[in-house]
């Protein structure tokens, strides 16, 4: 469905702009099921990947998407289930289109629940994955292959090292992000990459111990280019064993995230401003998180509501004001991944303060993202809003009272009713037999 509206996107009311949202993603199918598992809504990218228009595919049950193996095997409503039981069902599998081909796609699933929190049908996010899965496949094929893929890479430098950290091979995304050919780096040694303040300190050759002893080595920091110009990189490097498990190399990759730091320094200072603007707020705990999770700042709000001073919570995960069940049923991540994907998450559940004691909170969660859409963290605001709750089931209690007296009352008077009639028809029985 496409919306046609004049003026900008903040006059649009806030449905419309989730809507407009959800419509505009077409590398994703996402629709709405009601509880039986029929379709109910369905966006532009669902209709590209799955081949049917909104009308056609709006009424159906999602089972038509599946191959008659899975259709035979209940696989749609063991997915539904699932997704009850925990909240969340994640498959690969093949999927139909309308014209009848099948694809390899990737789909998560998880209840919607309307405000008292009872479960009214499923949202569900399905990306085609095969392009991805055939690469994979293709990737174990033949060392060949493999070789082709990674020349075609090029924004990230991939190469392997020997034992001793010489490099033996190089791809394209390697010329192009350190500015040196294969002819003239094959042979050389690792270290010529690193600032000369980092070969003196020895770098080089702990990164290569660590990834040796680890199997992993991840970090970033400055790298220098052939032409002596700095980059800051995000460095992998991962050691290679025989089927002995002998070292007989590494494999290193390399991207340039310049801009991403340039990004995170420009962040540190809206935090900063940010920090200074809602410390004098104490009604509501207002926080951000780092892409990960972690806390990034702290206003006296949050101080109070959930107990922590910011020495205390900064840099600590955010999953840790969940309760031990949301935390084991993966909400947490499951909150940031809605907060990245469509822009915003708000709920309402037990939250945990620093005492361990529970409060009812109301929660949202806004993706922040850079001039280039790349998710850069997210703010969140939470309200303790448990005395609000605790009044609403006050009256909800209050009213099933009520409404158990009133049905009481008509008890009695129909009874009453029932009795009379009965001595009536009793009177003139006996009439009748006097």
């Amino acid at each position: 469905m496409e919306l046609k509206f004049s003026g900008s996107i903040q006059d649009l009311p806030a449905a419309d702009r989730l809507e407009a949202l959800v419509d505009a993603v077409t590398d994703y199918a996402i629709y709405l099921l009601d509880r039986e598992g029929v379709v109910r809504t369905w966006n532009a990218g669902a209709e590209r990947i799955m081949g049917y228009p909104a009308r056609e595919a709006t009424g159906q049950h999602f089972s038509a998407f599946f191959t008659s193996k899975d259709k035979a095997a209940d696989a749609p409503s063991r997915i539904l289930a699932h997704a009850s039981l925990v909240g969340r069902a994640e498959e690969e599998g093949w999927l139909i289109r309308k014209d009848g081909s099948r694809f390899w796609a990737a789909s998560v699933i998880q209840p919607v629940r309307d405000g008292p929190g009872r479960a009214v049908g499923f949202a569900n996010i399905s990306r085609d994955m095969t392009e991805r899965r055939a690469a994979q496949q293709a990737l174990y094929e033949s060392e060949r292959e493999f070789r082709l893929l990674v020349q075609a890479v090029k924004d990230c430098a991939i190469y392997m090292l020997d034992p001793s950290g010489i490099v033996v091979n190089w791809n394209s995304g390697a010329e192009r992000l350190k500015g040196y050919s294969a002819a003239e780096i094959v042979g050389q040694h690792f270290s010529k990459f690193y600032t000369r303040e980092d070969r003196m300190a020895g770098m080089p050759s702990r990164v290569l111990e660590s990834a040796a002893r680890d199997g992993h080595y991840e970090a970033e920091g400055w790298r220098v280019r052939k032409d002596g110009g700095r980059f800051w990189a995000a460095v992998e490097v991962d050691a290679i064993r025989d089927e002995n498990n002998e070292l007989i190399g590494f494999a290193k990759v390399t991207r340039d995230i310049t801009e991403r730091q340039i990004a995170q320094q420009s962040l540190r200072e809206t935090t900063r401003q940010f920090r200074r603007l809602v410390e004098g707020v104490t009604d509501y705990a207002l926080f951000m998180l780092d892409p990960n999770g972690l806390v990034m700042n702290w206003n006296s709000g949050a101080q109070r509501i959930k107990g922590y001073t910011a020495d205390e919570i900064i840099g600590q995960h955010f999953s840790r004001f969940y309760t031990e069940r949301d935390r084991a049923a993966g909400l947490p991540s499951r909150a940031l991944q809605t907060a990245a994907q469509v822009g915003r998450y708000e709920a309402e559940g037990w939250r945990v303060r620093k005492d361990g004691s529970l409060f009812w909170a109301n929660a949202i969660i806004d993706r922040i993202t850079d001039e280039k859409g790349d998710v850069v963290g997210f703010a969140k605001i939470t309200r303790d809003i448990t005395e609000r709750r605790n009044a609403q089931l006050a009256l909800q209690e209050a009213q099933a009272q009520r409404a158990q007296a009133q049905k009481m009352e008509a008890l009695g008077q129909l009874t009453g009713g029932v009795a009379h009639d009965f001595n009536n028809l009793l009177m003139i029985v006996g009439g009748h037999a006097s």
